[in-house]
């Protein structure tokens, strides 16, 4: 996270040099697209992702991957999982046109023509205020749904439909790790139920 005095990243250095990035959001996506493609090798794969953000390339891929992955991607900024089954809430490709509306709504910013830096993009789309219908359907999607009661079926009925009509398409890959957040999640729970205090190893 950037304090509020320190400018924009605009480079990385790699070996010494300092090498320019134009880290325009659009920019920022197509190397994030590239990067799960399955279907180039690795070397590949990381030179073409950084073509989507660098003029000029290091030789050092690795090194330059390394450096770009840690200014963009840190660990505490992954994207964010609801906790208890460990699904997206959120998609770039899938929310697009709501992503759009949204900060044209909130912010005026017309995303189709006006160039922003990703982490003006991603802190703004984190910020985004309640009232559009990008936040009402992330809304919908994290809203945990509530135990069944006498009085709460119509509530349930209409969340369970909100759900699946909002909810994201996965990959096999995605849904392969959701099942293992699941797993791992009702595991711990087991564990504490056990008096074990959820330690795996003990």
């Amino acid at each position: 996270m950037l304090k509020l005095y320190e400018r924009l990243p605009d480079e990385i250095t790699v070996g010494g040099k300092q090498y320019a990035l134009d880290l325009d959001f659009r920019n920022v996506l197509r190397m994030t697209e590239i990067m799960q493609r399955e279907d180039l090798l690795a070397e590949s794969r990381n030179y073409l992702s950084l073509k989507c953000i660098m003029p000029k390339v290091p030789n050092n891929v690795a090194e330059a991957m390394k450096a770009v992955n840690n200014l963009l991607f840190p660990a505490k900024e992954k994207e964010k999982k609801s906790e208890d089954k460990g699904q997206k809430v959120t998609d770039y490709d899938q929310d697009a046109d709501m992503i759009r509306g949204a900060f044209l709504q909130s912010y005026g910013i017309n995303l189709w023509r006006e160039k922003l830096h990703w982490f003006e993009f991603t802190a703004l789309l984190a910020n985004l205020p309640e009232g559009s219908r990008y936040t009402d359907v992330v809304s919908i999607r994290i809203r945990p749904l509530p135990e069944p009661t006498r009085y709460n079926a119509k509530e349930r009925e209409w969340l369970i439909d909100a759900k699946r009509r909002y909810a994201l398409e996965m990959s096999e890959k995605e849904m392969e790790e959701a099942r293992d957040a699941s797993f791992h999640a009702t595991t711990l729970s087991l564990l504490k139920l056990a008096g074990r205090g959820g330690d795996l190893n003990a």
